[in-house]
């Protein structure tokens, strides 16, 4: 993204200070916990937990690794065995635990995750890749693992447990209803893409389904229309002020709608976002002009 640095989420930024975050867990619905790191220094994981073992998505930091067994430990004594860990995209709060983790257990991304955690030993990196949709049966219900076009990145993965009726959306989701996404453009992400995916979302998942966030609080289909709706309006806004000739420090000056002063409680701040709505609609613009000579 240039030198626009919008969160701690991206991979080229140093691990924070792991010191004082504790490890929160709580059971969303059926076999599926959702662990959470406090100081927001983390992606959160969620777990299925059964007869057949523990299979995580998303794995924080690997520092964090022992707390997040001994919370594990908690929601299922005497069985800590993790067959599978699922990474929703590449950027280290997500993914950075696998050097902890990927030692025992089968690690599964997208295949543009693949290609973006080779700096990683071998035992960290993807043991399974896919292209566009993978299931696992376990714990007594089907896993679906769906790939969607470049939004937050280009290895975007969601995981639906489709018994439990839990859906996983890695960064496509932070919070419902205040906090502002982040689209990371040098790792292949599209704001408008983020949005048609969002959308397709809202289509497809199940009515009463919980959604675990990226980041921050459990969410439903209404914090997700709710992001949904703020992307509509945000990206709209820039685009139209963006045609009229405003450069993007003079957007960032009249800002955005009052209803929106609360959404900038999370990593990226309403400045931050219009700037990365106005880059990403640049990029766009670029690759238009490019394959339309």
């Amino acid at each position: 993204m240039g030198t626009l640095c919008l969160n701690p989420c991206f991979p080229q930024e140093e691990i924070p200070d792991l010191s004082r975050v504790k490890i929160i867990s709580t059971h969303v619905a059926g076999n599926i916990y959702m662990l959470e790191a406090t100081e927001d220094v983390a992606g959160n994981i969620a777990v299925s937990v059964g007869p057949d073992g523990i299979l995580m998505v998303d794995t924080q930091f690997a520092p964090l690794g022992k707390l997040i067994l001994a919370e594990l430990r908690k929601i299922c004594p005497g069985k800590t065995d993790i067959k599978y860990v699922i990474n929703t995209h590449y950027h280290q709060d997500h993914t950075h635990g696998n050097l902890f983790f990927g030692k025992s257990a089968l690690i599964i991304a997208h295949e543009n995750a693949m290609g973006r955690l080779l700096d990683l030993p071998r035992y960290a990196q993807p043991t399974i890749t896919f292209n566009q949709q993978l299931s696992l049966y376990f714990n007594g219900e089907e896993i679906k693992i769906i790939h969607y076009p470049p939004g937050h990145t280009d290895s975007d993965a969601v995981v639906f447990f489709t018994k439990s009726n839990v859906v996983h959306l890695g960064d496509l989701l932070n919070s419902g209803n205040w906090s502002f996404p982040t689209v990371d453009l040098e790792g292949g992400g599209s704001v408008t893409g983020m949005l048609r995916n969002i959308e397709d979302l809202i289509r497809i998942i199940p009515a009463g389904a919980k959604i675990i966030p990226g980041h921050y609080e459990l969410s439903d289909l209404e914090g997700l229309k709710a992001t949904r709706d703020m992307l509509v309006e945000t990206i709209s806004l820039v685009k139209r002020k963006k045609a009229a000739g405003l450069s993007l420090e003079q957007i960032k000056k009249e800002g955005l709608p009052p209803k929106y002063k609360d959404w900038g409680r999370g990593y990226t701040n309403a400045e931050t976002w219009i700037e990365n709505i106005y880059m990403g609609l640049e990029k766009e613009s670029s690759l238009d002009k490019k394959f339309n000579k």
